[in-house]
C-alpha cells in the first residue's frame, strides 16, 4: 500500500521569509544581519500576541526595546529592505502597515487594519448609515419620552336632601385635554414627517410603524398613529 501524503497547512509566511533570508545573504555588514534577525523576531512576536499593527511606529517601538534599529532608521533610504520585509509579512497575515491610534474605537481600529481600500470604504459607508439611523432612532425616542399627558380626575358628591339613607355618590370624571409645549409638538411632528423620514431611508408603514428599507421596524405598529392623535395632526 502506498502511504497517503500528510495534509500540511500552507506556509503563509513563505514569501516574507524568503525575502528576509535573501536580504540576510546579501548583507555586507554583520550588524545588518543582526538587525534583520531582530526585525523578524519582532514581526513574529506581534503575530504571536495576536496583534495586527505592523506600522513602522509599532515595530520601531518594539525594536528599540531589544536594541534594534530605531523608527527613523526604518523610514529612511537605508531602511528600504526592512520596509519590504514588514510589508510582505503584514500582507501575509492580513495585518496593517498603517498606524492605528490607540484612542480610536474598536470598530475604527478594525477598519484601519483592513488593507483593501475598497472593502474598507464599503464597510465605512455601512457603519455611517447605521450611525445615522441610530441618531434618528434616538431622537424619536427622546421626543416620545418627553411627552407628558396629564389627566386630572375630580370626584364630586351630590349631598342627599332626604332623611332616608343617602344614595351612593355619583363620581364625575373630568379629563383635561393634553397640552404639550410647542417645542414638543414640533419635535413629534418632525419625527414622523414622511418627507423627512424618506430622506433618512425610512418610511411609515400601513400599520403605523416606522421601518427602514430592509423592513426592520424601528418603532412598533401604531406608533405614528398614536403621535398623530396626540399632536392633533
Amino acid at each position: 500500500m502506498t502511504s497517503q501524503p500528510k495534509n500540511t497547512a500552507p506556509d503563509i509566511l513563505r514569501d516574507a521569509r524568503q525575502l528576509y533570508q535573501s536580504h540576510k545573504k546579501s548583507a555586507t555588514k554583520a550588524t545588518k544581519v543582526i538587525n534583520l534577525d531582530k526585525l523578524w523576531e519582532v514581526l513574529e512576536s506581534i503575530l504571536e500576541d495576536g496583534g495586527r499593527d505592523y506600522s513602522l511606529a509599532e515595530i520601531g517601538r518594539r525594536l528599540e526595546k531589544i536594541d534594534g534599529p530605531k523608527t527613523q532608521s526604518l523610514r529612511n533610504a537605508q531602511g528600504a529592505h526592512y520596509r519590504e520585509i514588514i510589508t510582505a509579512f503584514a500582507n501575509a497575515v492580513s495585518g496593517s502597515t498603517r498606524y492605528v491610534a490607540k484612542t480610536k474605537s474598536n470598530v475604527e481600529h478594525a477598519l484601519e487594519l483592513i488593507t483593501d481600500p475598497s472593502i474598507r470604504a464599503t464597510l465605512r459607508v455601512a457603519l455611517d448609515e447605521a450611525k445615522r439611523l441610530k441618531v434618528v432612532n434616538d431622537n424619536l425616542h427622546a421626543a416620545f419620552k418627553t411627552l407628558t399627558i396629564g389627566t386630572s380626575m375630580s370626584v364630586s358628591v351630590t349631598p342627599s336632601t332626604k332623611a332616608t339613607a343617602p344614595e351612593p355618590p355619583s363620581p364625575v370624571v373630568e379629563s383635561s385635554k393634553p397640552e404639550l409645549a410647542p417645542r414638543l409638538v414640533n419635535a413629534l411632528k418632525k419625527g414622523i414627517d414622511k418627507t423627512r423620514l424618506a430622506q433618512q431611508g425610512l418610511h411609515v408603514a400601513e400599520d403605523g410603524s416606522i421601518q427602514n428599507d430592509h423592513g426592520d421596524k424601528l418603532f412598533p405598529p401604531g406608533f405614528v398613529t398614536g403621535i398623530e392623535a396626540v399632536v392633533g395632526n
